[in-house]
């Protein structure tokens, strides 16, 4: 791993970086001057390369729409990410280029960032950091401004003198098919009482299974890493379920000791807008998901 800080010829930097691209660049930065970077972003797309950018849909980036679309024309794909308020804002200044090296500072990719105090670390050969950066990314590009309301909103609970949030947790049963099916529910979760309830049932997934026995199977770091990635990609998905989804757990069950069985609901999966307000695990239940496949 290398790790290179830069306080000066920031837009020299990037170039310098986008140069070496043979496969693909993904850019999340809340402003960028199109105009500045139309020539190097048309080499990658040249050199055939993927390039997908997302930036924050405000007036100075489109100003740039005709820029825009000549760079969608040459093959690249863009998207302009519109927050459902004003007060909300995606501030990220990052790119990750063929999945090996990280781009991230303070730096908007515009003229104006050219006479302030900004910097960018160019981090390589850190695997694990950049599946962190890939799976913001794909959260970046899949989310719509509705799923974004959606996710940040709070819903208390309705019980008698309970102070509790109501959490969306999609729960998917222990076992599995011998085809690596699994099923869940969607439950209605209150973090203080005892409150649940079942808004879906019966949602099938063919892969999660797979996926997570290859990863506990695999010796090779690299591998890990893509099948890491692969989970994310996954998981981040149900973000554009019909019902809100704020986080997937996985029922499990066994022995501490030789008479001390257990139950409990881990959760392996939370959105961004979660956080520690809902447990990473619930001790002694299954909320009811038990299908024997």
């Amino acid at each position: 791993m290398t790790v290179e800080s830069h306080f000066e010829n920031h837009k020299s930097v990037i170039e310098t970086e986008l140069k070496q691209t043979k496969e693909t660049v993904l850019i999340a930065v809340a402003w960028i001057n199109f105009k500045e970077y139309f020539n190097i972003f048309k080499e990658v797309l040249t050199n055939k390369a993927k390039l997908k950018i997302v930036c924050s849909d405000n007036w100075q980036n489109r100003s740039h729409q005709t820029i825009i679309d000549n760079l969608v024309n040459f093959g690249a794909e863009i998207r302009l990410l519109k927050m459902p308020r004003e007060t909300n804002h995606m501030y990220h200044k990052f790119a990750i280029v063929d999945s090996k090296t990280i781009l991230n500072g303070s730096f908007n990719w515009s003229p104006n960032a050219t006479s302030s105090f900004e910097n960018i670390i160019i981090i390589k050969d850190f695997p694990n950091e950049v599946t962190k950066f890939i799976s913001e990314f794909n959260k970046l590009w899949d989310i719509e401004s509705k799923a974004i309301k959606d996710l940040q909103k709070n819903t208390k609970c309705q019980e008698n003198k309970c102070d509790g949030e109501l959490f969306n947790i999609l729960v998917f049963s222990e076992k599995t098919t011998k085809y690596y099916e699994v099923y869940g529910d969607i439950i209605e979760v209150c973090t203080c009482c005892n409150h649940q309830k079942t808004l879906q049932n019966c949602i099938l997934n063919n892969r999660i299974e797979f996926m997570l026995n290859a990863y506990q199977d695999s010796s090779d770091d690299y591998e890990t890493e893509l099948i890491d990635r692969d989970i994310n990609r996954l998981l981040d998905s149900y973000v554009k379920n019909k019902i809100t989804i704020h986080a997937i757990g996985r029922v499990n069950s066994g022995l501490r000791y030789r008479d001390d069985d257990f139950v409990e609901t881990n959760i392996i999966w939370k959105n961004k807008f979660v956080g520690d307000r809902l447990p990473d695990k619930f001790d002694d239940t299954t909320f009811g998901v038990v299908y024997d496949n």
